[in-house]
C-alpha cells in the first residue's frame, strides 16, 4: 500500500514537472545594446550644492479625545530654498523673507504619495529659477499627517550610515530585513510591525478639514501677511493633490462665507496641477475616484449625507471597517520594500539584486510580485518563473516594478527606459478579461491598470530546473534608448521595437532619489479612508454641517492656474482638460509620475516640459 502510494505521488510529481516545463520557454528576441548618453547640462552634484532640502515642523496638537500619537501633532513638510539663504528671514532663518523671496509654492501629493514625490521637481525648480532667471524661490511640499505613523527611524539611520560610508551596500540591505522582518533592533529601536485599522482608530478624523486646514497653518505661519500671500504664495499638487488644492482654495476656515479674508483664494495668488484637474466639479473627481479599490469606489460614489453619516459611524466604531484605505496587494509592508529598492538603486545600480531573494515578505507580497512579474495567466498561476528566478541589477529591479514598460498600475508609472542583457518578451498579463474570475485581482480593473504595452524578462535559467542561472539583466536608461537620428530602442535583429526615445523622459537614478532621500519618502503607507469620503461629502450642502467648509468653489476661475495632463497619465484618454478655462499643457509621452521626475538637465535629449512653464507662468502671475 505504502509502495503503491510512493508510485502514484513519483508519477504526479513527474507529470507536474513535466507540465511545469511545458510552460516555461526561456528565450525570445534580446533589445539592442545602450546608445551613447545625453550630455548633462549641469549635475545633480550642482543642484545639491545650490538648494537645500530641509524638514519644516509646526506644532500643532490634535485633540486630545482622538487618541492619536504625540508624533501626529506636528505637521510637516520638505522645505526647498537656495543654499545663499536669499530667502531666509534675517530675524528668523525659519521664516521666510517675503520681500526677497520671489515666490513660494505649495505642493499638496496625491494618493498613497508623501512629500518627497517632489524631491527631485522642488530642487531642480529652486535651481533653475536661480541660476537661469536669477529668481528666488521657495517650494513647500506638505505630508498629511497619517505619514507620521510610518516607522522610518530604521530606514533614514541606514541611509545615514551609507551616505557617511559607514556601511556596504549588502551590509544596509541586511539591516533593512532584520529590522523590519526579524525584530532586531537598530539604533536603540524595534520595529512594532505594519498598521491594521483596528490599530489607528483615530484615522477615524483625519479627514479633509484636517488636511485643508493645516495647509492653511503653514501658508499663514510661513507667510503672516495675507497681502503677500494673495501676491506671491501659488498652491498645487499632484493626482488627488490637484483636488486637494481646489478644496483649499474655495475652503472658507471659520466657516462663514461672509467674511472672506480667511477663503483659500483669498490666501494665494493662484493654481498648479500636476496630471491632475485644479477644479471643484464632481465629474473631474470621477477619474480619480475609478483609481479606487472597487468597494470603496461603490460606498463614496454618489454619496448621500445618510451613507457619509453611516461611513464615519462605522471608521468610529467598528474596529474592523477600513479606516486605511484598502488597494489590493499595496500595502505598508509593500511600500516600505520600495524605499529599500530604491536606496539599492542609488548607491549600488550595477549589482545584482540578491536581497529579493532572502526577503521573508507576506503572502501579499508575494501575490504582487507575482501580479507585476507574470508574462501570461498560467504564469501568474503557476508562480514559475517568479521574479526571484531571474538575475536583475538593483537598477533593473527598480525598473520592472516601477516603469511603464512593465509596471500595469498606471498610478505609479514612470518612463525611465528598458531592460538589457537578456530576452525581453512581450507580456500578456494582466489583462482584464483574465482578471474578472479572481476576487483580490478584480479590483484592478479599469483605469487603475495603465495602458501597455508591457514586457517581462524571459531568460531565468536554461530550463525550469535550473532557474536563477540566466543572464544579469542590466537597466538601460531612458536617454540611452535612442536619440535624434536613431529614436528607435529595438531588438538586436531590428525586427521588434520596444520603446522609442520620445516615451522615455525620466532618469532612473533621480527616480530612485525621490523614493527614500531625506527624512520624508515618496508613499504614504497608512492613506485615511476618511479623507476619500470628505471629499465627496464636501461637494453637497450638508458638508457644512460635518465641518468640510468648501463654501467658495464658484470662486476657483478668479484665480489664474496652470494644468500639467500626461499623454500617457490617468487622464488620459479624457476630455477633462476641456471642461474649465485655464492654461493647460498636454504632454506628449509622460505617464503619470513623469510630470514630477522627467529629466531637467538633458536638453539635448529633451527639455523638460514642466519646469520652464511653470516657472513661466509663477513669474507672469505674481
Amino acid at each position: 500500500m505504502v509502495r503503491r502510494f510512493l508510485e502514484i505521488i513519483a508519477v504526479s510529481s513527474l507529470a507536474f514537472l513535466i507540465l511545469l516545463a511545458g510552460c516555461y520557454q526561456p528565450g525570445g528576441p534580446v533589445p539592442e545594446g545602450a546608445h551613447a548618453p545625453a550630455v548633462r547640462d549641469y549635475t545633480q552634484e550642482e543642484v545639491d550644492a545650490a538648494v537645500v532640502m530641509e524638514e519644516r515642523v509646526i506644532s500643532a496638537p490634535l485633540p486630545e479625545e482622538w487618541g492619536a500619537p504625540e508624533t501626529c501633532d506636528e505637521i510637516r513638510f520638505l522645505r526647498f530654498r537656495p543654499a545663499d539663504g536669499a530667502t531666509l528671514d534675517p530675524a528668523d532663518p525659519l521664516g521666510v523673507n517675503a520681500e526677497a523671496t520671489d515666490a513660494m509654492l505649495v505642493m499638496l501629493p496625491g494618493i498613497l504619495e508623501g512629500a518627497n514625490g517632489f524631491e527631485y521637481l522642488g530642487r531642480q525648480m529652486v535651481y533653475a529659477a536661480k541660476t537661469q532667471d536669477g529668481v528666488d524661490l521657495e517650494i513647500w511640499a506638505v505630508e498629511r499627517r497619517n505619514n507620521r505613523l510610518e516607522d522610518l527611524s530604521a530606514a533614514n539611520h541606514i541611509e545615514d550610515e551609507l551616505a557617511a560610508g559607514n556601511i556596504t551596500v549588502a551590509e544596509a540591505a541586511h539591516m533593512a530585513v532584520d529590522y523590519y522582518y526579524l525584530g532586531q533592533e537598530l539604533n536603540g529601536r524595534t520595529f512594532d510591525g505594519w498598521l491594521k485599522d483596528a490599530d489607528v482608530p483615530y484615522l477615524s478624523e483625519f479627514g479633509l478639514q484636517l488636511d485643508t486646514e493645516d495647509v492653511f497653518t503653514v501658508i499663514q505661519t510661513m507667510v503672516p501677511d495675507a497681502a503677500v500671500r494673495r501676491e506671491k504664495v501659488f498652491v498645487g499638487g499632484h493626482s488627488l493633490g490637484g483636488i486637494m488644492t481646489s478644496m483649499f482654495a474655495g475652503w472658507d476656515l471659520d466657516g462663514d462665507p461672509a467674511t472672506l479674508e480667511d477663503a483659500g483664494f483669498n490666501n494665494c495668488a493662484g493654481l498648479f496641477g500636476f496630471d491632475t484637474i485644479v477644479s471643484p466639479l464632481s465629474e473631474v473627481i470621477e477619474p480619480f475616484l475609478a483609481l479606487l479599490p472597487e468597494s470603496v469606489y461603490d460606498l463614496v460614489s454618489g454619496m448621500t449625507e445618510g451613507t457619509y453619516a453611516g461611513m464615519l459611524e462605522g471608521l468610529r466604531g467598528d474596529p474592523d471597517s477600513n479606516r486605511i484605505l484598502p488597494f489590493p496587494m499595496i500595502d505598508a509592508e509593500v511600500m516600505s520594500l520600495l524605499e529599500a529598492l530604491g536606496m539599492l538603486a542609488d548607491y549600488a545600480p550595477d549589482s545584482e539584486c540578491t536581497i529579493i531573494r532572502e526577503v521573508p515578505y507576506s503572502d501579499s507580497v508575494n501575490i504582487l510580485l507575482r501580479f507585476l512579474h507574470s508574462r501570461d495567466m498560467q504564469t501568474f498561476m503557476d508562480g514559475t518563473p517568479q521574479v526571484t528566478d531571474f538575475r536583475l541589477t538593483n537598477e533593473a529591479m527598480l525598473g520592472v516594478v516601477f516603469d511603464d514598460s512593465f509596471e500595469p498600475v498606471g498610478m505609479i508609472q514612470n518612463s525611465m527606459g528598458f531592460l538589457g542583457g537578456g530576452a525581453v518578451v512581450e507580456k500578456h498579463f494582466p489583462m482584464p478579461e483574465f482578471l474578472e474570475g479572481i476576487p483580490i485581482l478584480s479590483d484592478l480593473l479599469g483605469p487603475f491598470l495603465g495602458k501597455g504595452d508591457y514586457y517581462i524578462a524571459n531568460d531565468a535559467g536554461p530550463n525550469p530546473f535550473a532557474l536563477g542561472k540566466g543572464p544579469l539583466y542590466g537597466w538601460v536608461n531612458f536617454d540611452e534608448v535612442g536619440d535624434a537620428a536613431d529614436p528607435l530602442f529595438q531588438d538586436t535583429s531590428g525586427t521588434v521595437t520596444y520603446t522609442t526615445a520620445s516615451n522615455e523622459v525620466a532618469d532612473i537614478q533621480d527616480v530612485a532619489r525621490i523614493i527614500y532621500k531625506g527624512p520624508a519618502n515618496l508613499t504614504e503607507w497608512y492613506f485615511s479612508t476618511r479623507l476619500v469620503a470628505d471629499i465627496m461629502a464636501a461637494l453637497f450642502p450638508y458638508g457644512s454641517d460635518y465641518g468640510l467648509n468648501f463654501l467658495h468653489g464658484d470662486r476657483l476661475g478668479e484665480l489664474p492656474k496652470i494644468e500639467f495632463l500626461a499623454e500617457q497619465g490617468v487622464l488620459a484618454g479624457g476630455l477633462y482638460g476641456m471642461i474649465l478655462p485655464g492654461e493647460r499643457e498636454f504632454i506628449e509621452g509622460y505617464n503619470h509620475l513623469d510630470v514630477l521626475t522627467a529629466s531637467a538637465n538633458t536638453s539635448s535629449h529633451r527639455e523638460n516640459e514642466v519646469i520652464r512653464p511653470l516657472i513661466d507662468f509663477i513669474l507672469d502671475n505674481t
